[in-house]
């Protein structure tokens, strides 16, 4: 059998469509009422009809033909409908999750104990998972079963011994700081020739939202409080009881302050201006308390607080008052060096008679 195609001439302005073979519309006719047996006439457009050129096609190239176009259609619908599977090495998981409603008022054991997840299989694995199926995630809400409290006790003790928990926490004050607020308690009443001043200092306290104890010792720069700190305790080991009238004072304090004074920016106590403000005093007023005078504070630090970084500017028009010298913050870290070595040689010495004490055992 032998197929005729029309084959359109090149020179005409008609372009075929794309592809080996034309497939005319419905505007093509063919040439006479029947086709002779064993061929078929296809025929172009009526606008072509001039340029074409009929070729025979002999049967087995359009057998080929047939054959490439069937491939070309299964390859096109594999690719369309390609639906990957799980790998071998996968298999379908039944999951379940159960998820419990708690009771508002149940009780805490009962709480403790039903907050865990089952996973659990209601159906059988099947050997071969099937390559589209998809997990289902199920979750279930079951209310809490009663649970007997005396066979499942939840309890929490606290250790009895809390000394390692306290030595990790920082304390507020620190070892200076808690000495010299014992030093100016030594004397409640503040006084002096102008009369009682005690209600200043704590008014000052108020203005800042402080206590008392923050404002007039934590005031103080920390290495004046750590000239005062070892100057007062070679005082109390020559049996002078000293107290403190007076520590930091802010711009506040210093303009209610009586007598002779420095402008409220301008004191050595803490002014604003002469030394930076809170945490920057560097002057205190001293004197003497349970049998010991004023006058014998003093004079012990005209003779030694030298050795402190200490003295009397104004012995005097103000004898009370006490400042740094120079080079006073040279002295305030050897001293501090030597407190924290003395504080390290008491712990190891502490630490070596507990072992001991542990070996005896």
């Amino acid at each position: 059998m032998n197929v005729q195609v029309v084959v359109l001439d090149r020179r005409t302005r008609v372009r075929p469509p794309r592809g080996t073979i034309y497939l005319p519309g419905t505007s093509a006719r063919t040439y006479g009422d029947v086709a002779p047996r064993g061929r078929c006439t296809i025929v172009a457009p009526k606008r072509a009809r001039a340029a074409a050129t009929i070729v025979p096609l002999v049967k087995g190239h359009a057998a080929w033909v047939a054959a490439t176009a069937v491939t070309a259609a299964t390859v096109a619908f594999g690719i369309l409908n390609h639906r990957p599977g799980l790998p071998a090495t996968y298999e379908v998981a039944h999951l379940e999750t159960q998820m419990f409603r708690q009771e508002q008022h149940s009780p805490f054991a009962d709480r403790w104990l039903q907050a865990e997840i089952a996973d659990q299989i209601d159906e059988p694995r099947s050997e071969t998972a099937e390559p589209l199926t998809r997990t289902v995630h199920t979750v279930r809400f079951a209310r809490p079963v009663n649970v007997d409290s005396s066979e499942a006790s939840v309890t929490f003790a606290l250790a009895k011994d809390t000394s390692a928990l306290s030595k990790r926490v920082k304390p507020e004050f620190d070892e200076v700081e808690q000495y010299l607020w014992e030093v100016y308690q030594r004397e409640p009443v503040k006084k002096d020739s102008s009369g009682d001043f005690t209600w200043k200092d704590q008014a000052a306290a108020k203005r800042m939202s402080m206590s008392l104890q923050r404002y007039v010792i934590s005031g103080m720069d920390p290495d004046f409080r750590e000239q005062l700190y070892h100057a007062g305790r070679a005082m109390d080991a020559d049996g002078l009881k000293w107290c403190i009238l007076s520590a930091f004072r802010d711009d506040y304090r210093q303009s209610i302050a009586s007598g002779l004074k420095a402008g409220a920016k301008n004191s050595r106590h803490g002014g604003s201006l002469r030394t930076g403000g809170y945490g920057h005093g560097q002057a205190i007023d001293v004197t003497g308390t349970e049998g010991t005078t004023m006058d014998q504070v003093w004079r012990w630090l005209d003779e030694r607080g030298g050795k402190y970084g200490l003295h009397r500017p104004m012995p005097g028009y103000d004898p009370a008052h006490v400042q740094a010298r120079r080079d006073w913050r040279k002295v305030a870290q050897n001293l501090r060096k030597q407190r924290n070595q003395l504080v390290q040689h008491e712990r190891d010495e502490a630490a070596k008679v507990t072992l001991a004490s542990l070996g005896r055992d």
